[in-house]
C-alpha cells in the first residue's frame, strides 16, 4: 500500500529553486528544479516566489500527490542573502545570493565601527561580501529611499515561508549567517546592532528549524496548489538542512559538501570558537546544538568552468546519454597519479585573483587538469579540518554529499587526502530533503529529528584511504597551504583589470 504521509521541501538556492517530495519512509517520490537567475547576480525575491509557486503544482503533478496529502512543509535556502522588505511586505530591493562584488568598501566600514577582533568575539566571524550586516551598510549608503522605507530584513528561506503563511521568523543557522547574532547565546546582539546604528525590530523572532512556524494562508494555498492550513516548518540554512538530509546532527560527526556551495559543516555540542579562524562558529537548527563551518573549500567552479571550456563536446555527449557530465572528465583523470604529476589547481576562494594552473608543462594533459581541481579540493577541506585537531574536536564520522559525493574518484581522493574512512551519501536536492526530514518530525510521524533520520536517510557509500596515495598528499599538503599567502604578495598593490575567464590557466615551472 502507498503511504499516506508525504512531506514537501523547498530550497532557494542561488542557481534555482530546489524542491522534493518525500514519503513518511524517506523515499524521494520527486524531485524538481526551477531556475531564476545566475550566481551572484541581483534576482528579484518576487521571482523565487513565482518558482516556488509553478514548481510546487509541477511536482505535486509529477509525485501523483494531492495538496491534502502533504502533511507538513519544510524550507530551507542560502543564509548569504537578504531580502528587504516594507512593513507591509513589499519587495523594496533585489537580493544577491552569497558574495557581493559591491560591497567592499562596506567590510571595510564594519571593521572599523565595529573592530575586527570584537566582530569575532561577538558574531564569531569575520565580516565578508555575503552578510546581511555588510549588504545592510551597502544599503544604507547607497539606497536611500529604499532605506527610509524598510521594515523587515529576512533570508532566503525566511522570505518564501512569508508569502507562505504571512510569518516572520528565522532559524539560529540563518541568523548567525548575518553577523548580527551572536551564536554563544544563539539571540540577536545588541551591542553589534547599536553599534551599527540598526533596527532590532526589522530582525525576525529565532525558532528552532524543526517546529512549526505557521500554516499556508488560502490566498498562498489558492497560488501554489496547496491545501489551506497546511503547517510550515522553521527549516534552516543550506548547511544545517544538508547535514539533516545526511543525519550529520550531533557531536562526533563532520560533514562535507562536495559541490554546490563546498562546505564543511562539524556539529558541536558547546559555542567554541577556533582561534585560527580558520572555521567560524554557527549553530545548528536543531536546539542546543553549535557548528563549526567553512565554505568554498571544494566548490564546483572549477569544475563548472573545465566543463564549459575544456570539455563542451563530452558534457553534451553525456547529458545525451542521460549521464552525469563529470563521469567523462573523472574517467580520465582516473588515470593521472596522485599529485597530478606536479600540477597543482589554486583555487578562486584562496587567492581570488591569481586563481588557476600552477605547474603546468607539456606532459599534463586533460586528466591532469581535472585530477589538480579535485585534488585541490580536497587539500583545502583537509587545511580547514586541522582546526579539529587542534580543538581536539576530531568527528568519529566523515559524511560525504552535495553533487560529487556520486563520483567515486572525487569521494576516494578525499579519503586519500584526509587519511580517513568516507562515506558518501549521494541525493538529489539535498537541502531540500532536509527540510523535509524536518518536517516529518514536526507534525508526529517521528517523535525527534534523529528517529526521523534512523528512518529517511539514505544509504551511505565506504571509501577507505589508501596509503601510498596518502603519503603523495601529505607530503603536497603543506606546499598547498602555502600557496594563497604566496600567491597574493606576488601580485601588484593595485593590479589591472583582466579580462581573461576566471579560471585562466597560469604557466609556471613545474
Amino acid at each position: 500500500m502507498a503511504p499516506s504521509a508525504y512531506f514537501l521541501g523547498i530550497d532557494v538556492a542561488r542557481h534555482g529553486l530546489g524542491l522534493v517530495v518525500l514519503s513518511g519512509e524517506g523515499t524521494q517520490v520527486a524531485t524538481l528544479h526551477r531556475s531564476y537567475g545566475g550566481q551572484n547576480a541581483a534576482q528579484d525575491p518576487q521571482d523565487w516566489w513565482r518558482a516556488a509557486r509553478t514548481g510546487i503544482k509541477e511536482i505535486l503533478r509529477r509525485a501523483d500527490v494531492r495538496p491534502e496529502q502533504i502533511r507538513c512543509i519544510g524550507v530551507t535556502g542560502e543564509s548569504d542573502g537578504m531580502v528587504a522588505l516594507a512593513k507591509d511586505g513589499k519587495v523594496l530591493h533585489p537580493s544577491t545570493m552569497g558574495a557581493d562584488p559591491r560591497v567592499e568598501a562596506q567590510i571595510d566600514l564594519l571593521n572599523r565601527t565595529v573592530g575586527s577582533r570584537n566582530l569575532l568575539n561577538l558574531a564569531s566571524g569575520p565580516a565578508h561580501s555575503g552578510a546581511t550586516a555588510v549588504k545592510l551598510l551597502w544599503l544604507r549608503e547607497t539606497e536611500k529611499r529604499v532605506w527610509h522605507d524598510l521594515g523587515v530584513v529576512l533570508a532566503p528561506k525566511d522570505f518564501l515561508r512569508y508569502r507562505l503563511c504571512e510569518t516572520l521568523v528565522t532559524d539560529a543557522s540563518d541568523a548567525a549567517a548575518t553577523l548580527l547574532f551572536n551564536p554563544k547565546t544563539r539571540a540577536w546582539s545588541k551591542q553589534l546592532i547599536t553599534l551599527l546604528d540598526f533596527n532590532v525590530n526589522w530582525l525576525p523572532a529565532i525558532n528552532s528549524g524543526q517546529l512549526i512556524a505557521g500554516r499556508v494562508t488560502s490566498t498562498a494555498a489558492r497560488e501554489a496548489g496547496l491545501q489551506a492550513g497546511t503547517p510550515v516548518v522553521t527549516g534552516g540554512g543550506h548547511a544545517s538542512a544538508t547535514a539533516v538530509a545526511a543525519g550529520v546532527l550531533n557531536p562526533g560527526a563532520a560533514l562535507i559538501e562536495l559541490g554546490g556551495s563546498a562546505g564543511l559543516f562539524v556539529p558541536t555540542s558547546d559555542a567554541v570558537r577556533d582561534p585560527s579562524a580558520r572555521l567560524a562558529m554557527s549553530c545548528h537548527c536543531l536546539a542546543g546544538i553549535w557548528a563549526l563551518g567553512a565554505t568554498n573549500l571544494a566548490s564546483a567552479e572549477p569544475i563548472e568552468w573545465l566543463q564549459e571550456h575544456v570539455f563542451p563536446s563530452e558534457v553534451v555527449h553525456a547529458r545525451r546519454n542521460q549521464r552525469d557530465p563529470l563521469e567523462p572528465l573523472t574517467e580520465l583523470a582516473a588515470e593521472v597519479p596522485p599529485g597530478s604529476d606536479g600540477l597543482i589547481y589554486l583555487s578562486t576562494h584562496q587567492a581570488p585573483r591569481c586563481s588557476g594552473y600552477i605547474g603546468l608543462t607539456s606532459r599534463h594533459g586533460r586528466g591532469h587538469l581535472v585530477r589538480a581541481v579535485l585534488e585541490s579540493a580536497a587539500l583545502s577541506v583537509r587545511h580547514a579540518m586541522t582546526s579539529l585537531h587542534d580543538l581536539k574536536r576530531v568527528p568519529d564520522e566523515i559524511i560525504a554529499t552535495g553533487p560529487g559525493a556520486s563520483n567515486n574518484l572525487w569521494c576516494q581522493i578525499l579519503a586519500d587526502v584526509l587519511d580517513q574512512p568516507i562515506n558518501a551519501i549521494a541525493m538529489q536536492e539535498g537541502p531540500a530533503t532536509g527540510a523535509a526530514i524536518l518536517a516529518s518530525s514536526a507534525v508526529g510521524l517521528y517523535k525527534t529529528v534523529q528517529d526521523a533520520c534512523s528512518r529517511m536517510v539514505k544509504s551511505k557509500v565506504a571509501y577507505q584511504p589508501r596509503s601510498a596515495a596518502t603519503e603523495v598528499y601529505l607530503s603536497l599538503a603543506p606546499v598547498v597551504a602555502r600557496l594563497p599567502a604566496a600567491a597574493t604578495s606576488a601580485l601588484s598593490p593595485n593590479p589591472a583589470p583582466s579580462s581573461s575567464p576566471p579560471h585562466i590557466v597560469a604557466e609556471a615551472n613545474a
